[in-house]
């Protein structure tokens, strides 16, 4: 299964952008309200989603500027297996494009369909705060 936020216009550089995203320390601005003790050493980040799961993410791939993939840290205790990718697309000087994609591959279908309908708003809002917090970068 495959989702795709829609498309926002970053008020930054791609490089900036890209800088902010490479550290998993500023993940936590843009993570929602239900996400509670989260921690990060910057390379990789844990938190507890409210009544669900403990998570552990790391970096899969860090395209200079234009792609940073995350997947669950090895030994992680994730159900089903994802990916969460931010395209970043350039525009010009001061604003870049992104977009919050998530693969999640196999697992268990109960827990896919429950994700299903939850996913692309949670893209949308991960994306919007992106758009938020670029402002300041």
């Amino acid at each position: 299964m495959t989702a795709e936020s829609k498309k926002v216009q970053a008020q930054c550089s791609d490089e900036k952008l890209y800088g902010f995203a490479c550290d998993f320390r500023n993940f936590q601005r843009l993570l929602p309200s239900q996400v509670e003790d989260f921690q990060s050493d910057g390379n990789t980040c844990s938190f507890k989603v409210a009544g669900f799961m403990q998570l552990t993410l790391q970096y899969a791939e860090r395209t200079p500027y234009s792609l940073v993939a995350i997947t669950p840290a090895h030994g992680s205790s994730s159900p089903i297996p994802f990916r969460i990718m931010m395209k970043i697309a350039h525009r010009d000087a001061n604003s870049c494009d992104v977009t919050v994609c998530a693969e999640i591959e196999g697992g268990n279908p109960m827990m896919t369909m429950m994700l299903k309908p939850k996913l692309r708003p949670a893209l949308d809002k991960i994306a919007e705060q992106i758009q938020y917090y670029s402002a300041g970068l």
